[in-house]
């Protein structure tokens, strides 16, 4: 099965994704950057020291592609969508 980004009616509270270095985070919320008015994602990692800390990224880097050496991947992976 090919890796696919999320697409944006998928990044909602309570949805699992996977960075493509391996990471597992669950998206808290969305946003709105206020530098930019542009569309934010806020998520928090599973695993690791950072568990209490809440980042955000740009929506549109949810759907990039990342060069990689194996080829170009989703830069995020869904794992399970928001039940």
């Amino acid at each position: 099965m090919p890796f696919v980004a999320p697409n944006v009616n998928q990044i909602k509270p309570g949805t699992q994704l996977r960075h493509y270095k391996g990471g597992l985070y669950n998206v808290v919320g969305t946003c709105l950057i206020e530098a930019t008015l542009k569309p934010g994602v806020l998520y928090k990692p599973k695993q690791g020291d950072k568990q209490d800390v809440i980042w955000m990224r740009p929506m549109s880097e949810f759907q990039d592609m990342v060069a990689t050496p194996d080829g170009s991947i989703p830069r995020f992976v869904l794992i399970s969508e928001a039940q």
